[in-house]
């Protein structure tokens, strides 16, 4: 108090101006300083402040949303409206049961040998530890003065007592018999009291605040039904097994830890009570547990490696309606299950022969997890960071099938248009051996004999999902070994025609010994998308849409089910491989920084408009006088590499048209590795040499996210500079990418928040692009960064670009002289250069 008067005594004048009406009321000023320093702190402790909201749930996104907006209005769909009304009530239900340190509890016995009433016992319970109880009798002793439910302290028990019995009488009737008495302690129930206690009231009780503990073989849940304990094991083979194969095993019936056969079950459902004794133990019987018994004998099933990898994937999962309570999985069956669930690794496996190149730690895992699954004929989903080379792994995996002689029939892989070509490259790089074929263009064979033809001896087919779609009837038609998709994110939406036709294609199962999906988005946190994901690979796990939907997707999405997320977790883990950048055990395995090259290719636009500014110009500059020679080849290279880019920049034009994505193949890979980058958190720099296209690229960027992407280029004054660069390394809610002019931006400037570096068009000077790089990669930097280089197949970008990764004369004269010694080109040697080439190597 004497500190608050003094800081009051002391508070300066511009606080008084503030409200001076306010000032002059008595204790004003003490409050007023309370009320500064309340301000201060709370400002002080969300400076620097940025909650993760990674795994969050959505309200609670929402919520901080709304706190850090000016309105303060939580903004909230119908569903998510609905969803937080129903949570309020419940917790508001709780709370009326929870404000006391213990509760009222009914603990119902079962009935002694030739007896048919069943005692209910009143009991104290502490709230924040259900084990502790204490009889009635104890509470209406203590009177007043209170007691001790072991170190909890209870005041007034024999009234918190009597209140929970009075919650408890509005939710189950028969309990009015047993409050007859002034201190009541127990009372006795009929069966059919009994059976509505252990049927409903129980979960009712226990919504309005009373505890209610049964006996163990009827507590509730998957445990008390009729179900199944099962023994098996794999048979002893001398190669592998597939999932479809059978195993040895038994059954018995079960219910409520109690087996019992079916006669059995037929005697004691002949008592017509729900209620039975068997074995000494009481348990449940429901109306369709002796028809479901009878269906599942008579149908005398097999258990398949399928059946048990699914059944122990998570607790609760059912085989022909009976859930399986107990799974004694023999030696053999067991040591796949620990491998398959993820429990044990599978073995790595180093990269096979006729692989060019060597494969990181991680990699050899990821090569040897590919092959587990391919063993048991399973879907796989390898869904590793951006960076940590999905595609080395694939490729290192085909080339291991075709070492072992398993390569039989080719392998369709379908993949966004934009990163064919890179998929060709890559296998040229690193898997020489395997001979690949594009299905693409309009030259590509339309009948299923033209096809057989074509695809003699080839062992892997690249092709888009747009063709997918457009030539199911061919591709279903055809056997192929395995089917493979990358930017699996691409049959996210499961209505989508080419999702569908993707699905369709792996469905029809003729020949196809294995599906494997590709991608870096984290697909198991999206529920509403992982359904056509996992109806791709294994349409079994997840069972019909429908099923899906009520099962998971609404549990989850509407009321945050966090066990059902759980459970859906466990049952598609298995195939899913992901590993973070940020995973220690992946950090020792790479440098810190990693250069990628990104090959695109060309649209039918940009094709045309290259050919024909080739054309025209190289007969002016043939036709051109020496001296005009020069700058004319210069401006010729300048208009190719825009061209490049996007034929917009080319054409002058001033903004973004409606077709802006679809008119540049670099521009359409460029936004799939950046939806990358903002769903994982990440920043980037994007370095290009065009002003122009920086302004048209930035209208795109931030209609494309809704959000900010600042630009800097030469004509950024010093302040903007500042405060464009103070936003992105500082700001927590700063732009996730930024845009710079590689001659304004590639020098003095720390921007070490970013982990990814774009080079969209190249700088044919090494050294230009590597300062660039350094903005990043840089003192400071606590991240891998991941260094993506665009070159444009086929076109002068990928020409100039061998010559640099060669190392040849020219590639020296580069880095010396920047660009000027490209003006100086014979005649011949510039027609090489600029030609676009329609099929390279």
């Amino acid at each position: 108090g004497r500190r608050s008067n003094r800081m009051t005594r002391l508070r300066p004048e511009a606080m008084r101006a503030a409200n001076p009406v306010a000032c002059c009321r008595p204790r004003s000023g003490r409050l007023r300083v309370a009320t500064l320093l309340e301000d201060l702190l709370d400002a002080q402790l969300r400076k620097g402040f940025d909650p993760a909201q990674e795994g969050l749930d959505p309200l609670l996104c929402a919520w901080e949303d709304a706190l850090s907006s000016e309105t303060g209005v939580i903004n909230l769909n119908d569903e998510d409206a609905e969803r937080l009304a129903t949570a309020s009530h419940h917790w508001r239900e709780g709370v009326a049961g929870n404000v006391a340190p213990a509760r009222a509890c009914l603990e119902l016995a079962t009935p002694a040998e030739g007896e048919d009433l069943w005692p209910l016992r009143f009991f104290l319970q502490a709230e924040s530890d259900p084990t502790l109880k204490l009889p009635a009798s104890a509470a209406w002793a203590a009177g007043p003065r209170g007691l001790q439910l072991g170190e909890i302290p209870v005041e007034h028990p024999s009234e918190v007592l009597l209140e929970g019995m009075g919650r408890a009488l509005t939710v189950f009737a028969p309990i009015e018999r047993g409050l007859e008495s002034a201190t009541p302690e127990a009372m006795q129930l009929t069966p059919a009291e009994a059976f509505v206690l252990v049927r409903t009231a129980a979960r009712q009780l226990r919504d309005v605040g009373v505890g209610v503990d049964l006996p163990p073989s009827l507590s509730g849940g998957l445990a008390s039904r009729l179900g199944l304990a099962i023994k098996a094991e794999l048979p002893e083979r001398s190669r592998g097994f597939t999932l479809g194969e059978s195993l040895d095993w038994s059954w018995e019936l079960m219910i409520g830890g109690v087996t019992l056969t079916l006669r059995e079950l037929e005697r004691l459902s002949g008592k017509r009570s729900p209620l039975v004794r068997h074995k000494g133990a009481w348990i449940e019987l429901r109306p369709n547990d002796l028809k479901n018994a009878e269906r599942f004998c008579s149908a005398n099933p097999e258990l398949s490696l399928d059946d048990a990898l699914r059944l122990t994937a998570t607790e609760g999962d059912t085989l022909m309606r009976l859930p399986v309570h107990a799974f004694d999985a023999g030696p053999r069956l067991q040591a796949v299950l620990e491998q398959y669930h993820q429990q044990k690794s599978p073995d790595p496996l180093p990269a096979p022969e006729g692989f060019c190149g060597q494969l990181r730690p991680y990699q050899e895992r990821g090569l040897g997890w590919l092959a587990f699954l391919h063993r048991f004929d399973q879907g796989a989903c390898l869904a590793d960071d951006m960076g940590l080379g999905k595609t080395i792994q694939l490729l290192a995996f085909l080339q291991h099938l075709k070492v072992e002689q398993e390569l039989k029939k080719p392998v369709l892989l379908v993949a966004p248009t934009s990163v064919l070509t890179n998929w060709k490259r890559e296998a040229a790089a690193f898997t020489p051996e395997l001979n690949v074929h594009e299905h693409y263009g309009p030259r590509r064979p339309t009948t299923l004999a033209a096809l057989k033809k074509a695809l003699k001896d080839v062992d892997l087919v690249l092709t888009s999902y747009g063709l997918v779609q457009r030539d199911i009837d061919l591709l279903e038609s055809f056997d192929w070994q395995g089917t493979v998709i990358d930017e699996a994110q691409a049959i996210k939406n499961p209505s989508a025609k080419q999702s569908q036709a993707t699905r369709d294609l792996a469905r029809t199962r003729k020949g196809t010994r294995f599906r494997i999906a590709l991608t870096g988005t984290p697909v198991e946190n999206r529920v509403s998308e992982l359904w056509a994901l996992m109806d791709f690979l294994n349409p079994r796990v997840l069972g019909e849409e429908e099923f899906f939907r009520q099962r998971y997707r609404m549990p989850i999405e509407r009321y945050g089910d966090m066990s059902s997320l759980r459970d859906l977790k466990s049952r598609v883990g298995p195939f899913i491989l992901r590993r973070l950048k940020t995973d220690k055990a992946i950090i020792s395995d790479l440098p810190e920084k990693v250069e990628l090259s990104e090959w695109v290719g060309l649209s039918k636009e940009q094709k045309s408009l290259y050919a024909k500014t080739v054309e025209d110009t190289l007969d002016a500059i043939a036709r051109a006088p020496r001296g005009k020679r020069h700058g004319q080849v210069l401006g010729l290279l300048t208009r190719l590499k825009q061209i490049c880019n996007h034929p917009a920049l080319a054409l002058k034009e001033k903004e973004a048209s409606e077709d802006f994505l679809q008119r540049s193949a670099k521009l359409q890979r460029l936004e799939q590795i950046l939806e990358e980058v903002i769903e994982a958190g990440d920043r980037a720099l994007l370095f290009t040499q065009f002003a122009e296209w920086g302004t048209l690229l930035r209208e795109y960027l931030q209609r494309r996210w809704r959000s900010e992407v600042p630009f800097l280029s030469g004509s950024t004054s010093k302040t903007e500079r500042q405060a464009m660069v103070d936003r992105f390394q500082e700001d927590p809610r700063g732009p996730q990418l930024f845009l710079l002019s590689l001659k304004a931006g590639g020098v003095g400037l720390n921007l070490t928040r970013a982990s990814h570096v774009f080079h969209i068009d190249r700088w044919w000077n090494p050294a230009v692009e590597n300062q660039a790089t350094d903005r990043a990669y840089r003192i400071g930097q606590n991240n891998r960064v991941m260094v993506h280089k665009f070159i444009t197949s086929g076109s002068v970008e990928e020409k100039i670009d061998r010559m640099i990764r060669e190392k040849s004369r020219l590639a020296e004269d580069i880095v010396g002289s920047g660009e000027e010694w490209l003006g100086g080109l014979e005649m011949g040697q510039l027609k090489e250069l600029v030609s676009l080439e329609d099929n390279p190597s």
